[in-house]
């Protein structure tokens, strides 16, 4: 006779010969999942198909404090190959910087044209990562040069698409990009007095123009290492003018300040692109040696044409209260009829030369030529942290999204700025 309790916790043989199928299973998956790591990881990129940066460095980079660092670039234009070049090197940016994906901030021990761009050794990586598409950030930065042929101050660094390995290892696809400094921007040497060439960045969300605190801006030239520091005294003297001036002395006033053109394309280009995190932050006020006006420069384009990592916006979101909440400047701006007036004309006329529909997905169309054949590599190397599966399927979502965006918006705006 059987004891009553020998079989009491035995499992059926079916039922565990299911389970080890399904551990088995589990299994594969995570072994194939680390080979397809591994082998991205170590993919052989050809430089004859696409530019190439190697990085080697001896210890971890860090995100504060730059390393020693070689330098190199390969190319298909073999006249634009750079040898090895000693550099330092560091992770770029606050938020950036806490993502899968790392950009960089590059100093070469001498100047060098990378890819065709202007001579310089400073030098920035950016990784891309909140820009699903890969093209949003260029896309932004092309659209505001399209504006140089009548606005001067329209100044953005250049950019070009790479492949960057770190010691052997694959990165992924980047966007080099020339650095936003005195030289990009044509500014004189510094002065020992406020009436030097500067470039402030409001690098921290806050009421902009209502409420100045140094911690919410840099002062990123003169050089503060240097021993020149104005951004105080000049910041207060604008923030007073700002706030204190009647409106009839500030509308008369504003624009001996400040370029009235690069304010009227600040305020359409922006609000076209719906430049999202923007306003409050992430912009330079920039002024050669006085007399010259001061000018504004958009930066930190991860979140526009209505998408940020998994996040989306409607063609048809309009941010004018949260402009009029956050940046005072704008704010009284947008009260004055003639400043919309001016936008209102600047808008259709750009819609009419420059920005058509047509013109536009263009600019985007050529971008996509120009990685379609890479981007699944970048793609299967850091986008499974967002998706479980698919997730190239999901990225080409994102493609769809910015194509489909951009003629919405343009309605849109049509519209606003008709009855602006």
């Amino acid at each position: 006779m059987l004891a009553p309790n020998k079989f009491k916790n035995r499992q059926p043989r079916r039922k565990k010969k299911k389970e080890l199928y399904i551990f088995i299973f589990i299994g594969a998956i995570l072994f194939s999942t680390i080979i397809i790591y591994t082998y991205i990881r170590n993919y052989p990129i050809s430089s004859e198909e696409f530019p190439i940066i190697n990085i080697v460095t001896e210890e971890e980079i860090k995100k504060d404090d730059y390393i020693d660092c070689t330098f190199e670039l390969q190319g298909p234009d073999k006249s634009e190959n750079i040898d090895p070049v000693n550099g330092i090197i560091k992770i770029r940016g606050r938020f950036n910087a806490e993502l899968p994906k790392k950009g960089y901030r590059i100093e070469l021990s001498e100047p060098k044209s990378l890819l065709g761009m202007r001579e310089d050794d400073d030098w920035m990586l950016f990784a891309m990562y909140s820009d699903l598409p890969r093209m949003q950030i260029k896309l932004a930065m092309d659209l505001y040069k399209t504006l140089l042929f009548s606005n001067p101050t329209a100044i953005l660094p250049d950019s070009e698409y790479v492949f960057v390995y770190i010691n052997k290892e694959l990165q992924g696809l980047y966007l080099l990009v020339e650095k936003n400094d005195r030289r990009l921007f044509g500014l004189a040497d510094a002065q020992e007095s406020i009436d030097s060439s500067l470039i402030f960045q409001s690098a921290y969300a806050h009421e902009n123009f209502k409420i100045y605190k140094n911690s919410d801006w840099e002062q990123d030239w003169p050089n503060e290492d240097e021993g020149i520091y104005i951004m105080d005294f000049i910041m207060n003297d604008i923030l007073f003018f700002v706030q204190n001036s009647p409106d009839e002395v500030f509308f008369d006033t504003v624009y001996s300040k400040f370029d009235k053109q690069n304010l009227i394309d600040f305020y359409v280009f922006n609000f076209f692109i719906l430049h999202d995190d923007f306003w409050d932050h992430n912009y330079f006020i920039v002024r050669n040696t006085n007399p010259n006006k001061f000018f504004l420069v958009p930066w930190d384009f991860d979140r526009c044409f209505g998408q940020w990592l998994r996040r989306s916006s409607s063609p048809h979101t309009n941010h004018d209260e949260f402009i009029k909440q956050n940046n005072l400047l704008f704010s009284r701006l947008l009260d004055n009829e003639k400043f919309r007036l001016d936008c209102k004309n600047r808008w259709f006329e750009l819609r009419e030369i420059i920005w058509t529909e047509n013109s536009i997905l263009d600019m985007l169309s050529d971008l996509y030529d120009e990685i379609k054949e890479v981007i699944d590599i970048d793609t299967n190397l850091w986008y499974h942290n967002l998706w479980a599966e698919d997730w190239e399927g999901e990225i080409d979502k994102t493609i769809d999204h910015v194509f489909d965006w951009i003629p919405e918006r343009l309605i849109f705006c049509d519209g606003y700025f008709n009855e602006f």
